[in-house]
């Protein structure tokens, strides 16, 4: 099987969603005892999901009962007090419609199996925990739940659910009822703010959902990457975040006995609860509240609405001009223009000319150092810095794309003679003294390789590509760093997957802090398709390109460019939704990405 390096090598060597289905009119239900297979459930059009449920008719079949509850859990309203109506006693004090929400397309099917249960058919597209994690499920994923029903005074009530039962909502339900949003961690040391994407309701209670989400501890996957000013002692008094309408100000009310232990923790608490909550609908600010008063904390105005004045900032790329390599030449360019147009304010001379021995060449921010792997034998790591050179050897071999991050360090992963491994190189040693440390990840097993390391911007997280040697599966995660006391990287934490859908990835990038650019499969594909993987959300497929080879992506504040490569040595950039060749060239070179 040809490798994407061996793709660009021979090449430098020789020279949305889908279209959702509505919900249907709830007249379309059956009225007779007997129940098809097949048979699927009818709701509400779209135009009517805000509308108050209607409960339990008169003498309706088990499968309406079920049919009717299926629509009436869509609605939030009250408690889900209407949907609570087709429950048992028990069953309806009990349920917890948050534990879990399934997402699925098309409409479940029902059939009545025997007099007292009713199975479901259902077409899964993703579950939400109770947390918030949202995971997708491939396409024609399909499973079959069962309900039982018992005679309450006369009349069918659901008496068990199926198990993990939280809500089902269609796509369609779901993409009006919840969004995606941050909850945010801090890097002390570096003063940035580290998003977690979760999925929460909209409405009204957003910020209380957001301020309950924010009290937890930081996740696994970011426990000693990144950490929280949010004591594990603290709660909210009256469990509810009010925002007073006329002024956009959400009030964090909070109590416990660790409240402000030091100035320093305060400002990570006010950066956190204001970054997070200010992403509510009508939230311009947020009101820290402490045993009946509002806390006061010096150079902070309280309510926050300026983050940045707390000394915390969201970590972001500045990128200032790219590089297009033409054979051993580096030429600046506009990289946010559509034809790629030559930066001409650059000065060249402090530019390396690259051996076409070496791909994959990455630059940090500054553009002051570059380094690459050998095209041939992928065992050899390429430095160039100030006009001096060298080649490091006996890292590891099946080397990765090396990627530059903003302390210090250039990261590089493969394989040594004990397994996969990921190692940091100190920049600040002199090229004579750099040593390749591995970095401890016990959870990287022997059978995987790292097909790409990249750092975000934050440097708390990497971007990480694993393949199984045995199965050619693929795992997409953000694993988090976690530094010593002097900042030297000394281990990752076991990633979170993402983007669970992909069966094959031949590229990756960053493209924000909170999305991904992959060159890669799903399901049934037989050619490498780009797409935008949203951290925490749906894999977003974006139109094909021809003999696609890898992608790049230039993160920017404002807007962001993709850009695919091709095996014809042609540089794709966006056009609205479709693919424009920008320019020629064997590789685009985006510093600190």
């Amino acid at each position: 099987m040809t490798t994407r390096h061996g793709e660009r090598r021979t090449r430098l060597l020789i020279g949305i969603l889908p279209l959702l289905l509505l919900l249907s009119a709830c007249a379309g239900l059956p009225t007779s005892d007997t129940v098809e297979r097949g048979l699927p459930v009818q709701g509400a059009p779209v135009q009517e999901v805000q509308a108050l449920p209607v409960g339990p008719e008169e003498d309706a079949s088990p499968d309406q009962i079920v049919a009717s509850f299926l629509r009436a859990s869509a609605s939030f309203a009250d408690d889900h007090e209407v949907a609570r109506s087709f429950l048992t006693g028990d069953l309806a004090r009990q349920w917890r419609p948050t534990s879990q929400v399934l997402v699925y397309a098309g409409e479940p099917r029902l059939t009545v199996v025997d007099g007292t249960t009713v199975e479901a058919e259902v077409q899964v597209r993703g579950t939400v925990d109770e947390q918030g994690y949202l995971v997708e499920e491939p396409r024609d994923t399909t499973r079959t739940h069962r309900f039982s029903v018992e005679q309450v005074a006369g009349q069918w009530r659901i008496s068990t659910f199926p198990d993990n039962y939280g809500v089902w909502l269609s796509e369609t339900t779901f993409e009006l009822r919840y969004g995606a949003y941050a909850i945010h961690y801090v890097t002390p040391d570096s003063g940035l703010l580290v998003p977690d994407i979760r999925w929460f309701p909209r409405g009204d209670g957003l910020p209380t959902s957001l301020a309950k989400a924010q009290l937890g501890p930081v996740p696994d996957y970011l426990d000693g990457a990144a950490s929280t000013g949010i004591s594990e002692d603290l709660h909210l008094v009256a469990s509810a975040v009010p925002v007073d309408p006329a002024t956009g100000s959400a009030t964090v009310e909070l109590r416990g006995l660790s409240l402000g232990n030091s100035p320093a923790q305060q400002k990570e608490l006010f950066a956190q609860f204001a970054q997070t909550l200010k992403q509510a609908p009508g939230v311009n600010s947020v009101l820290i509240r402490g045993a009946g008063r509002a806390l006061e904390l010096e150079g902070v105005e309280n309510p926050i609405s300026d983050v940045a004045t707390t000394g915390f900032e969201a970590g972001d790329w500045d990128v200032p001009y790219a590089l297009l390599r033409s054979r051993v030449d580096l030429i600046p360019v506009m990289p946010l223009h559509y034809q790629l147009q030559d930066n001409r304010a650059v000065d060249t001379e402090g530019l390396p000319s690259v051996p076409i021995r070496w791909e994959d060449i990455a630059t940090d921010t500054e553009v002051r150092e570059f380094a690459g792997v050998s095209a041939v034998s992928g065992d050899e790591l390429w430095r160039w810095r100030g006009g001096v050179e060298t080649t490091m050897e006996g890292i590891g071999t099946e080397l990765t794309a090396p990627t530059f991050d903003r302390s210090g360090g250039l990261w590089v992963a493969g394989r040594s003679t004990t397994g996969p491994r990921v190692w940091v190189i100190a920049r600040r040693e002199p090229f004579s003294q750099a040593v390749a440390w591995p970095l401890e990840a016990p959870w990287l097993e022997d059978n995987l390789t790292v097909t790409e390391f990249r750092v975000a911007a934050d440097d708390q997280r990497a971007l990480i590509v694993l393949t199984d040697r045995d199965t050619e599966e693929t795992q997409v995660g953000i694993t988090g760093i976690i530094r010593d006391k002097d900042g030297r990287a000394t281990a990752l934490t076991e990633p979170y997957w993402v983007a669970s859908t992909l069966t094959s990835v031949s590229s990756a990038v960053w493209a924000s802090q909170t999305e991904l650019f992959v060159l890669g499969r799903q399901g049934q594909d037989t050619t490498d398709r780009p797409h935008v993987v949203h951290i925490g959300g749906w894999l977003e497929p974006l139109r094909l390109v021809s003999e696609a080879t890898e992608v790049r992506a230039v993160p920017s504040e404002d807007s962001r460019a993709l850009l695919v490569l091709s095996e014809q040595g042609r540089i794709y950039t966006q056009d609205r939704n479709d693919w424009g060749i920008g320019r020629g060239g064997d590789d685009l070179i985006v510093p600190g990405t």
